[in-house]
């Protein structure tokens, strides 16, 4: 096949919205594993999402833009010129040569795939990981941040009880009080609970913060999650984030995420359309946590009882 040819080929197929593997791209585009690997190495085929594996996962836009580097997306769905015909009578015949030997194809297929995992990947790698700079050049130590902050916070709060220690009770009483004051009537949040096959925590919590910079969408972490960006808690097996309703389906698709009970569950997604929540968010170690008094609302609400006592010390 001609490359003009795996064009015509793609111009007939109604490419889905939807995340594809290394494998259906080299058999939309009809070339080896192994060319489509070359051609994310050359910079000339983009990958949406990297998996924890090391895997690669292209939406439609990628392909496209592969084959149309100019920005013509629209020629996708243009007619054919006259000149194709000769090449569509063609067409069957080099089908029926495939037809001849289909063993050969899987065979061939799933040894590259092995191979060319654990040998050619290791330089896109390092590509891809340069233009991921905003999440990959902060190898994030999460327990070294966690501890940093708790440190930090250690010492500011000696500075206020040394500087409040005449007036101890009084000071406590006003800060529950102020606590108190300050929390919100929330409004009325829908809990979504998933797993994902993008692998652990860390990996949906940097894949949220980047995908919601790249798309312009909001979020705030809560619960668990929240409270270990102020200080080192005990280990938790369960995110909690806030996004938009309207915003829940892209978060769904870009982390590959299946429903799941809440007791197996690594993600929950509380959708609220609220624009104070996300507007009072602050930024902590490069992901953004609901403000104080609402992730304390938050806790009180679903939070067990040692964790409330965890967090009414911490914030």
């Amino acid at each position: 096949d001609t490359l003009y040819n795996k064009c015509l080929h793609l111009n007939m197929i109604n490419l889905e919205d939807k995340l594809y593997t290394s494998t259906e791209v080299a058999d939309i585009l009809g070339v080896s594993l192994r060319s489509v690997y070359r051609y994310i190495e050359e910079d000339k085929l983009q990958a949406e999402v990297k998996t924890a594996t090391g895997r690669h996962r292209f939406t439609k836009k990628n392909i496209l833009d592969f084959l149309y580097p100019g920005g013509a997306e629209e020629k996708a769905g243009q007619s054919l010129p006259k000149e194709t015909i000769k090449t569509e009578v063609k067409e069957p015949k080099k089908k029926e040569k495939v037809e001849e030997v289909p063993v050969v194809e899987p065979v061939e297929v799933e040894p590259e795939e092995e191979e060319e995992v654990e040998v050619e990947v290791p330089a896109p790698v390092e590509k891809v990981k340069e233009k991921e700079a905003p999440v990959e050049e902060e190898p994030i130590d999460w327990l070294a941040k966690f501890r940093e902050a708790a440190k930090k916070f250690d010492e500011e709060n000696a500075k206020r009880v040394e500087a409040s220690s005449k007036e101890p009770v009084m000071e406590e009483r006003e800060t529950f009080a102020s606590i108190t004051e300050q929390e919100p009537v929330l409004p009325k949040s829908q809990l979504f609970f998933y797993r994902s096959r993008l692998g652990g925590l860390k990996d949906i919590a940097q894949n949220i913060d980047k995908s919601s910079r790249n798309s312009g969408l909001d979020y705030a972490f809560t619960m668990n999650a929240g409270l270990s960006l102020f200080k080192a808690i005990k280990p938790f097996s369960l995110l909690h984030v806030y996004v938009k309703s309207k915003d829940k389906d892209f978060f769904e698709r870009i982390l590959m995420l299946t429903p799941s009970d809440e007791n197996n569950a690594q993600l929950c997604i509380m959708t609220n359309d609220d624009k104070d929540l996300y507007a009072s968010s602050e930024e902590l170690h490069g992901l953004f946590v609901a403000e104080k008094s609402r992730l304390l609302a938050d806790i009180r609400k679903h939070g067990d009882s040692e964790l409330i006592e965890e967090a009414e010390s911490i914030l």
